[in-house]
């Protein structure tokens, strides 16, 4: 089982729009990076995110590339200051592969409790877009790679 956790894409400030949708630069990033994971060939069983527009957003333009013909669903217990246990404990007995779209800093939480075991343990240096896939093993589990919108090239 594979869990990728994203960091919802860049978003336009509160006093622009108090729902702080994506903004043009976040856009262009996720088409990139939806892109970046069709060339991977990832294909993932659910896609859910945290509620909030900007994930919803990022989510949708995600799910068309690695979850095809589904819509993302809204997920409890992983906006930015909640603790990881609701997500930990799902993704512990998952049967199949899951996409996360949230927040800083849960999702860099959430990155240290799956590869330490602790929420505090070693950070994972999260950007707005990012991408980190983790592989489930017998004792944990492991890194597999972690991508930035600026480490893929233009289309």
């Amino acid at each position: 089982m594979k869990l990728y956790l994203v960091q919802h894409a860049d978003a336009v400030s509160k006093e622009t729009h108090p729902l702080r949708p994506l903004s043009e630069k976040g856009l262009k990033d996720v088409i990139k990076m939806a892109a970046f994971l069709h060339g991977a060939q990832v294909l993932v069983d659910q896609v859910v995110y945290s509620g909030k527009l900007r994930a919803e957003e990022t989510a949708n333009v995600l799910s068309k590339t690695v979850w095809l013909g589904q819509a993302p669903e809204v997920f409890d217990g992983i906006d930015p200051k909640d603790s990881t246990d609701h997500l930990y404990n799902a993704a512990r007995i998952a049967g199949g592969d899951l996409m996360v779209v949230g927040h800083m800093p849960f999702m860099g939480r959430m990155a240290a409790r799956c590869l330490t075991g602790r929420e505090d343990g070693a950070a994972v240096r999260f950007e707005p877009g990012s991408v980190l896939c983790l592989e489930r093993q017998e004792d944990g589990w492991a890194l597999e790679w972690f991508v930035k919108p600026d480490m893929v090239p233009e289309a």
